[in-house]
């Protein structure tokens, strides 16, 4: 990387963000050099779009639910909290079973990590309706 692809990237705001891999490189879970391996990773990435999918469905029941009962019912918080939780685990283990550019990484990072804040928010009750 040249000194110009540096400042570019600290210009880009990445100089914080925390990557579970090396974003250069393949990912380290074993399967690149075994023979055969590129099935094992097309199957690991279905799966993780599967639970993805399962999490969203969790995710929009629960934005839902908030819609219906407002964002300082327990019940409500509780379930939203949860969902934003299991979005931001699909997230990233989209990430790990899937070979993907920095900037998709990086996108994905961004996506787990604002789950992650809205997961806090309704369990600490920071969520308020004017949020």
């Amino acid at each position: 990387m040249g000194r110009s692809e540096v400042t570019r990237a600290r210009g880009a705001g990445r100089e914080g963000l925390r990557a579970t891999r090396p974003v250069s490189g393949p990912p380290h879970h074993g399967t690149q050099s075994v023979p055969g391996s590129e099935g094992n990773v097309m199957r690991a990435a279905e799966k993780s779009t599967r639970i993805w999918e399962t999490a969203y469905r969790q995710y929009g029941r629960a934005w839902e639910m908030t819609a219906r009962c407002g964002k300082g019912d327990p019940a409500a918080a509780r379930e939203m909290a949860a969902a934003s939780w299991a979005v931001a685990a699909a997230w990233r283990q989209i990430a790990a079973a899937t070979r993907l550019p920095w900037w998709v990484l990086a996108a994905i990072e961004s996506a787990a990590g604002a789950f992650e804040s809205q997961a806090r928010d309704y369990e600490t009750g920071e969520a308020s309706e004017g949020a």
